[in-house]
């Protein structure tokens, strides 16, 4: 099975999000940032691209694209052109990607600079790009909002691209769909002409928050995914797919910083901590509810 290897670039980020996933939140310092930027670039020497990785890399953050620091900036291509030549180019998987997500509220310059050089080397179709969004949760005025949804759809113009908007489903979103208040045609067709909606199911946050409509209802969670299936099949295909990927898809690569550069990618952060009643990850343990496994249930859903 093809997997790909996913790494945290450093946890700095330009924003603060009520339902943040990072487990470090620590700031770090320029020197700490170039570190870690060349401790991944040794790591993936390391990895089967070839074989069981051979899906491809993914690179986040806190916030990865926000950075000024030319010489941050610099470290930062180094480890792109390593991606492209011992990566994008040796994968035989035909579907090999440089996969990200960006929250994209900051001046997309060098996120431009980044994607030019892998679609000039390797072309469009080996970038995976995604920008994050949310009803509630993220942004902390419109004006952040409108930076937003401008730099999704100037990244589309740019690259003649269809982005992905991640969005996680909240307890609040199904509400908003339910009442009315927000309509998923309507933003698809008004907000983020070309893109993709994707639905990601609620992670464990580390903001020590409590959201109280943050974690969604089963009952409810089912009623949505019948909405969505016989009204947006497409988005509900790819929850289905995003949920049982997150599980098992993604391992993390170089996870333990304190240790040396050669360690091999595991599942980490929840994937592989095994519910033993059905054998999913504890992470799809996610109803506010009960314990039921979301898993087991979209399984079950779609026989």
């Amino acid at each position: 099975m093809s997997n790909m290897v996913q790494y945290g670039i450093w946890p700095n980020c330009c924003n603060n999000c009520d339902f943040c996933l990072r487990m470090n939140r620590d700031y770090e310092n320029k020197d700490k940032m170039i570190e870690l930027v060349r401790g991944i670039r040794t790591n993936i020497n390391y990895v089967d691209w070839k074989g069981k990785f051979d899906a491809g890399i993914s690179l986040l953050g806190g916030e990865m694209y926000f950075v000024t620091d030319k010489d941050i900036q610099e470290e930062v291509m180094l480890l792109i052109d390593d991606i492209i030549n011992k990566i994008l180019k040796v994968s035989p998987n035909p579907k090999v990607k440089y996969s990200t997500v960006t929250n994209g509220l900051y001046e997309p310059s060098f996120l431009y600079r980044v994607i030019d050089k892998i679609v000039n080397e390797v072309g469009i179709d080996k970038v995976d790009v995604n920008f994050s969004y949310d009803l509630k949760y993220r942004f902390k005025n419109e004006e952040a909002r409108l930076l937003c949804l401008d730099n999704i759809n100037k990244f589309m113009k740019r690259y003649n691209y269809h982005v992905g908007v991640q969005m996680i489903l909240t307890q609040y979103v199904i509400d908003s769909v339910k009442s009315g208040v927000w309509s998923i045609q309507k933003f698809l067709e008004e907000d983020i002409p070309g893109g993709n909606l994707c639905f990601l199911y609620p992670h464990p946050i580390h903001t020590g928050k409590v959201l109280p409509d943050f974690q969604f209802k089963r009952d409810d969670l089912l009623d949505f995914v019948i909405y969505l299936r016989d009204n947006f099949p497409g988005i509900y295909l790819s929850f289905v797919a995003s949920t049982h990927n997150s599980g098992i898809f993604k391992y993390t690569g170089w996870r333990d910083k304190t240790k040396d550069m050669t360690q091999e990618p595991i599942l980490s952060d929840g994937k592989e901590e095994i519910n033993p009643d059905c054998g999913h990850s504890i992470l799809y343990k996610c109803y506010s509810d009960c314990d039921a496994c979301l898993e087991c249930d979209l399984e079950n859903f779609s026989k």
